[in-house]
């Protein structure tokens, strides 16, 4: 049965126009407004930075409910949300993190505040009194570093301010939902400010445990901040910054969505079932507890024409999984995962502008202390024996350090007042050392004998170390064509760190390369009424790292190498005073250009045979996951303007192509061309400081993938995976003072 029968139906802003209306390209006296970024360290309006960006300001993300990656995704071109085994995934342009195992990296860098979140599952999960979100496509490596070669997020929360003020907002809606978020804030003295946020969200499930009654793919989340800004000088600013956040719920479930064909699962020969809903699990309950906790310190100091800006952070994060992994009431496949990540980060800049020429110095430091681990309990029913007691199959773990070092320069030159150059180079080193061990070996952890053993000591450890470095160079040539019209051509290349495997006694793999090639224009006509970005860009891998499932372990490897290429355009227009349109269209094409692997699906099969003796198949020409190849993101508001406020109903409609969930672009595990419809109507009191707004998200109520996995022939050959929300409905108060 196809997956498509199971589904069936860092970069801080700032602006001088009001937060909302900047971020979101909105009209300002029946104009475009401008955006004013910092994405390359200094301010530029985002019309004549050189890099394809995508903003959404603090009143978007509330009246659109965008409260995390998943919903932040309809919104940029070329972006893919993914979410498995408690994992949040974000793709730009088809690269991201494909791997659900502990330690990995994303290629996607999250900031807070210009602080990295290393383990960027916590860093997406809930947004609240943010300032502006912007997403930079294309590798950031100049600037940003490692593990951005597909690009970086920046999450710009609110600063305090000069006067007393806040907000408090209620979000309402079907499944039990109760979302709040608020956040208060002003001076405490004429040097000294500060400002206090919070954000909570409960709501049912969507689904439930068929075997015990418990709600799945439910939410309950705690969010607090505390930001402290000081400016004893107008020379120097000081910004001290806290924060915690909690997820204890259901979520993370594995949902029965198909099976493979010729396949059936051990545990439906002996009589067992799988849901009759897809929303719906079975066996053990699945539990994803989160906590992500930390502290930064950004001090800016004016030293007479140069700027010295230093960052410190230190996270800490915590992460326990448990999901059974079989589908059915058989419950004879399951794994908990347990994640700890500590770490450190410092940064320290120097700018300074010499006539017409702009320099930016840099030095970075990362420590991260990372432990990792999980066991997959394998039922005796699975061997003809009784449902339980359940047995350790395999239990792997390791602790992994991680110390990186970098430093980096951008010079600007303007050569005429509409002609320049920026040219960047950084410099990273990297070490890892891993201690490990691994229950079984893993060659003999599928024997029946050995299964059955009672308290089976076999225990194996191992310690490795492993150390890279890379120079990344970057150059671009930018020309304003006229006072609104933009061109620039960009080469940059990008680094993602080498790895190791946690439990799986096997030698780190490497890291892996992109060059990229891009060429962009931003253009605002007819009198600032329609707003067209565009860029087109090639990409070059090599070592692409990949995910691929070995027996009861996802494990990551080395591809020889990816070519990925494409189109993206962002387009904003209005036409007539109150109407507003926007436009995303992507177009993107990826392919591995040399990749040989068994396929778990196909166990023994395939025309290449491995010097091991393993069959395997050619997967050049194969779409990479997560990269579909068309998506489309168009929307239209009007404003109806009242004497009891502002009304702005809207409609937005999202057309994404087949995503694929894994490299051997097997339909049944894929998600099918899907539409989803999102309706809202927007109130804006004016000045008494009421807003709100109905929302209706999904409004067709389809069912569709975010993630999908095949599992092996010796655990029955199933798809399991996880689902993006069902149809949900409610309303949004807010109160601003």
């Amino acid at each position: 049965m196809a997956l498509a029968t199971a589904f069936g139906g860092a970069a801080q802003a700032q602006t001088s126009e009001t937060p909302a209306a900047a971020a979101d390209d909105a009209s300002g006296g029946g104009q475009i407004q401008d955006i004013i970024v910092t994405a390359e360290r200094r301010e530029a309006s985002v019309q004549r930075t050189p890099i394809a960006i995508s903003a959404v300001g603090g009143e978007a993300l509330r009246s659109k409910q965008i409260v995390d990656i998943e919903s932040l995704s309809t919104q940029v071109p070329n972006v893919t949300f993914g979410r498995n085994n408690g994992t949040t995934k974000v793709f730009i342009r088809g690269i991201g993190l494909d791997a659900i195992s502990q330690g990995q990296d994303s290629r996607v860098a999250i900031y807070t505040d210009g602080i990295i979140s290393a383990r960027s599952q916590a860093a997406l999960l809930g947004f609240y009194d943010v300032e502006r979100i912007e997403v930079l496509a294309g590798p950031q490596g100049t600037l940003y570093g490692r593990n951005a070669t597909a690009g970086a997020i920046n999450i710009i929360t609110t600063d305090p301010g000069d006067r007393l003020d806040g907000y408090g907002t209620l979000t309402v809606g079907n499944y039990g939902l109760i979302r709040t978020e608020g956040a208060v804030g002003g001076p405490l003295s004429d040097t000294v400010s500060a400002r206090l946020a919070f954000q909570t969200s409960d709501r049912n499930g969507y689904g439930e445990n068929i075997s015990t009654g418990q709600d799945v793919d439910d939410e309950r989340t705690r969010g607090v901040r505390a930001k402290v800004k000081i400016e004893p000088s107008s020379s120097l600013k000081i910004i001290l910054e806290a924060d915690y956040y909690k997820l204890d719920d259901h979520s993370g479930s594995f949902h029965y969505l198909a099976q493979q064909p010729g396949f059936t699962p051990p545990s439906i020969i002996r009589g067992f079932v799988k849901p009759d809903n897809v929303r719906d699990v079975a066996g053990t309950d699945p539990r994803q507890k989160m906590e992500s906790y930390g502290g930064s310190a950004t001090v800016s100091l004016d030293l007479g024409g140069t700027q010295l800006t230093s960052l410190t952070g230190y996270r800490r994060f915590k992460q326990f999984l448990a999901a059974p992994l079989d589908g059915t009431t058989g419950g004879y496949v399951s794994t908990n995962q347990r994640e700890w990540a500590k770490q450190f980060t410092q940064e320290l800049r120097l700018a300074r502008s010499i006539g017409p020429v702009d320099i930016l110095l840099g030095a970075y430091y990362f420590h991260e202390k990372n432990f990792g681990g999980s066991d997959v309990q394998l039922s005796p029913a699975l061997f003809g024996g009784p449902v339980t007691p359940m047995l350790q199959g395999a239990l792997n773990a390791g602790t992994q350090v991680t110390n990186a070092y970098a430093a980096f320069s951008q010079v600007t030159v303007n050569i005429t007042d509409r002609l320049g150059i920026d040219l960047g180079l950084r410099y990273s080193k990297e070490k890892r050392s891993l201690a490990e061990y691994s229950q079984f070996d893993i060659a003999n952890v599928f024997n029946p004998a050995m299964l059955f053993i009672p308290n089976p000591a076999l225990a194996t450890f191992q310690s490795q170390k492993a150390s890279w470095n890379s120079t990344d160079p970057k150059a671009t040539i930018h020309y304003q064509f006229a006072d609104t019209v933009f061109g620039y051509a960009t080469y940059s290349q990008g680094f993602k760190s080498g790895g190791f495997n946690f439990g799986y006694l096997q030698t780190a793999f490497a890291p892996e390369k992109i060059k990229d090639y891009e060429v962009g224009l931003k253009a605002d006509l007819f009198d600032r009424k329609l707003r067209a970005n565009i860029a087109g860009f090639w990409y070059d891998y090599t070592n692409l790292q990949v995910t691929v499932v070995e027996g009861i372990r996802t494990v990551t490897r080395n591809a020889a190498g990816a070519r990925i290429y494409g189109l993206e355009g962002q387009f904003t227009a209005l036409p007539v005073d109150d109407l507003q349109l926007k436009l995303n269209l992507s177009w993107l094409h990826s392919e591995y250009t040399k990749y040989i692997s068994p396929d778990p699906s196909l166990p023994g099969q395939g025309p290449i045979t491995l010097p091991d003796g393993t069959q395997a198949f050619d997967l050049r020409g194969n779409q990479l996951a997560y990269s579909p190849k068309y998506k489309i993101d168009g929307e239209i508001g009007y404003t109806i303007h009242t004497g009891a406020g502002d009304f702005t109903p809207r409609a937005n409609v999202i057309w994404v192509d087949r995503i694929y969930f894994s490299q051997f672009n097997h339909p049944f595990v894929s998600q099918p061309s899907r539409t989803e419809v999102n309706l809202f109507l927007d109130y804006n009191s004016g000045d008494s400081g009421w807003s709100g707004g109905l929302f209706v998200r999904n409004l067709t109520n389809k069912t569709y993938g975010v993630a999908a996995t095949a599992a092996s022939d010796f655990i029955g050959g199933q798809v399991v995976g996880q689902l993006g929300a069902p149809r949900t409905y409610g309303l949004s108060v807010t109160k601003r003072f």
